[in-house]
């Protein structure tokens, strides 16, 4: 008997691959566009399916990375190619933007002092190879200095380094203060790169963010965590390196590998993928959480506050009915840990996700879905007290609960560094 779940993903990526050959054969003739339109909400009707969608981005995200290749990988690209994926599009590996690293725990990281376009818009970093704005290693007195762990979304995947939500927050934040009347000025420093899993960004924390002596470390997380971590691990295995930290030693015992679970193709390459994800799956969010106690404890022992943001994907993928489940159980990470949370997972609910996709069948938000984040994630540190006394040290009950507008879906997709807080 057929699984079920199985099925559904197979009659998705039927669908969608159908679609796809329809618009290839067709050439250059013209399509109605009705038509067209038509075909392309059909094939992103695919995403419906949390199982497949995940699985889906998954391939894409080790794509994007090069890591050995998803066997996903090749179906992603045509169908983004056929069904919307814009002319600038680019893998992330042949952006140039990276350095890839199989033989080191990251695998890979950001290059520096990068000038680049990317999906059209300006790609920069910075001479630390953060995908930001220029800071020094010693922090300006007087100032309140942030620290960003996070994926491809944090680092601004899509967008301009100015129409990233962290800009945007710094932004508002120091604007902000001056109208509290807070003696002090902000900084966001942005250690995110995309598809870095838990593993990853405690790494970051622990051997690139200290030396800026960060007031708050903020560990963005998404539902596709578990997945990221997941691609991370294997390419540990695939590299046969040292996973470095005992919660990932312990998952991976935990996971009883054999050799044949690991062994290695002509190419290099993992030959039985499917059957070590099957090994390491339910073990994924054991290992978020491991990798935030890990974070939490070094931070705590450093007297620095740290604070849990979720971020929300573009799609029916993070619908409420869809993320209920996992947003709640990273809530519950949390408080186990006694970390403070800045939940700004509903910040795309009221707008069409057409509007603020980068591309069709790419859940990552254009400059329009930062400028949200930035604002579902100013709006909770301007009315939960908790929230601002960690962020802000502002003891003051608030004046100004509407100082953060809601999104108007009316909004044009224009990138608004400096919206009046």
């Amino acid at each position: 008997m057929i699984d079920p779940k199985i099925h559904g993903c197979r009659s998705a990526h039927l669908r969608t691959m159908l679609l796809a050959a329809l618009l290839w054969l067709g050439g250059t003739a013209p399509i109605p566009i009705r038509w067209a339109r038509l075909m392309r909400e059909s094939a992103r009707s695919a995403e419906l399916n949390r199982v497949d969608r995940d699985a889906e981005a998954g391939g894409y995200y080790e794509g994007l990375i090069a890591g050995g290749g998803d066997d996903r990988q090749g179906h992603t690209e045509l169908s983004m190619r056929l069904t919307g994926r814009p002319a600038t599009w680019a893998r992330f590996d042949h952006a140039g933007v990276a350095r890839v690293a199989p033989k080191e725990f990251l695998l890979f990281e950001l290059l520096r002092n990068l000038k680049r376009t990317f999906f059209g818009r300006p790609f920069t970093t910075n001479n630390f190879g953060m995908r930001d704005r220029n800071y020094s290693v010693e922090k300006p007195e007087g100032t309140i200095r942030i620290a960003l762990l996070g994926a491809s979304i944090d680092m601004g995947w899509g967008v301009g380094t100015n129409e990233t939500y962290e800009n945007q927050l710094e932004d508002w934040l120091n604007k902000y203060a001056v109208r509290r009347g807070l003696k002090r000025r902000f900084e966001v420093l942005n250690f995110a790169v995309a598809a870095y899993g838990p593993a990853q960004r405690y790494d970051v924390y622990r051997n690139k963010v200290k030396a800026f002596h960060p007031d708050l470390v903020v560990y963005a997380a998404t539902l596709l965590d578990p997945r990221l971590q997941q691609i991370h691990l294997r390419g540990l295995l695939r590299g046969r390196l040292d996973p470095k930290y005992d919660f990932l030693k312990s998952a991976i015992a935990r996971a009883a590998l054999d050799d044949e679970d690991v062994a290695i193709d002509l190419d290099g390459d993992l030959k039985h993928k499917d059957r070590l994800n099957n090994k390491l799956d339910p073990l994924m969010w054991d290992v978020e959480k491991d990798a935030l106690a890990a974070l939490v404890k070094d931070t705590r022992s450093a007297g620095i506050a740290a604070a849990l943001l979720i971020i929300p994907r573009v799609g029916k993928i993070d619908s409420p009915e869809n993320r209920a489940a996992g947003v709640d159980r990273l809530k519950t990470i949390a408080r186990d840990l006694g970390l403070p949370v800045v939940d700004a997972s509903g910040a795309f609910d009221r707008i069409d996700s057409s509007r603020i996709e980068i591309a069709p069948m790419d859940d990552h938000p254009n400059a329009l879905g930062h400028k949200a984040i930035y604002k579902a994630i100013a709006r909770v540190i301007a009315t939960d007290p908790s929230i601002r006394r960690v962020v802000l040290g502002d003891d003051s009950t608030s004046e100004e609960k509407n100082s953060t507008p809601a999104v108007d879906p009316g909004e044009t997709n224009q990138a608004h560094p400096n919206p009046t807080p």
